[in-house]
């Protein structure tokens, strides 16, 4: 995956377009399109994959022609007769969920399948499809998160949350633009990178064990969360969120101003309906 913070001499030419293109497109899988066979609407794509020898060595690379569904599942499946795993466990809620390893394995499995397909819809610029998927495998997460599995395989799925999030807030701030909220969209990014980089200090110890970049995760998505928010202020008008003014007003020692900020908030909230 291409960084933004890397192409900092040509920032002028940098667009959302090109940073969602950077962002959510995946060498490994190429899009073809949208298209429909019997009834059923599906995403058809090219997939590169690896060939490995008994002994592990490298073969050579195979090009398959698959197919996601549109809706619902990506591989059409119906796991425990339910529309998802996510659904299934779900149902399960209140009971004492003790994830085996098949089952986190299965999990992770689901949640690649809605990884991929998020991609997708990001590339079509179905902002709320996109966000659906990330709130798909912010589920998982959820459920992976509260079960009694062991901590050390939990968190092999745990540490991608920063992935998740930064994908649905980018999701939502972009669907939000695009029907004029553009107050919501801003809270959504700068909420998003602010609980990016507090997950990161959460789990520092964690992250200080994992290889290469998977050290810095939680920096990474925050920047790309913070490189979307840029570019949305610079060309569209992107306002800054009362949670960042109040940050800032609360750094600074302002009393009044955070006065005023927090009863701004609460007659915007009461306004949307929201407790």
């Amino acid at each position: 995956m291409e960084e933004p913070e890397e192409q900092e001499e040509n920032q002028g030419s940098l667009t959302v377009e090109v940073l969602v293109q950077r962002l959510f497109r995946d060498p490994r899988y190429m899009l073809m399109g949208k298209m429909e066979r019997f009834g059923r609407e599906l995403l058809a794509f090219i997939e590169s994959c690896t060939v490995l020898s008994a002994t592990g060595d490298m073969r050579g690379q195979l090009l398959l022609n698959s197919e996601y569904e549109l809706r619902g599942r990506p591989d059409g499946e119906r796991p425990y007769g339910e529309d998802s795993l996510l659904d299934y466990y779900l149902g399960k809620r209140g009971e004492k969920l003790a994830l085996s390893d098949d089952d986190l394995s299965a999990l992770r499995d689901e949640s690649w399948l809605y990884y991929v397909r998020r991609n997708f819809f990001f590339l079509l610029e179905d902002w709320a499809a996109a966000r659906d998927d990330a709130e798909h495998n912010l589920g998982i997460w959820d459920i992976i998160e509260q079960s009694e599995a062991n901590e050390a395989a939990k968190w092999g799925s745990l540490k991608w949350w920063p992935w998740m999030e930064r994908d649905r807030a980018i999701a939502q701030a972009l669907w939000d633009m695009g029907h004029e909220q553009r107050d919501h969209a801003a809270t959504e990014l700068y909420r998003a990178q602010r609980g990016i980089q507090q997950f990161g200090e959460r789990y520092q110890e964690q992250y200080a064990q994992e290889e290469g970049d998977g050290r810095d995760i939680c920096a990474h998505m925050a920047k790309h969360v913070g490189a979307l928010a840029e570019l949305l202020r610079r060309d569209q008008g992107l306002p800054v969120s009362l949670d960042e003014r109040l940050d800032d007003a609360e750094t600074r020692g302002d009393a009044e101003e955070v006065e005023r900020l927090r009863t701004e908030m609460i007659r915007r909230a009461m306004e949307e309906g929201e407790p």
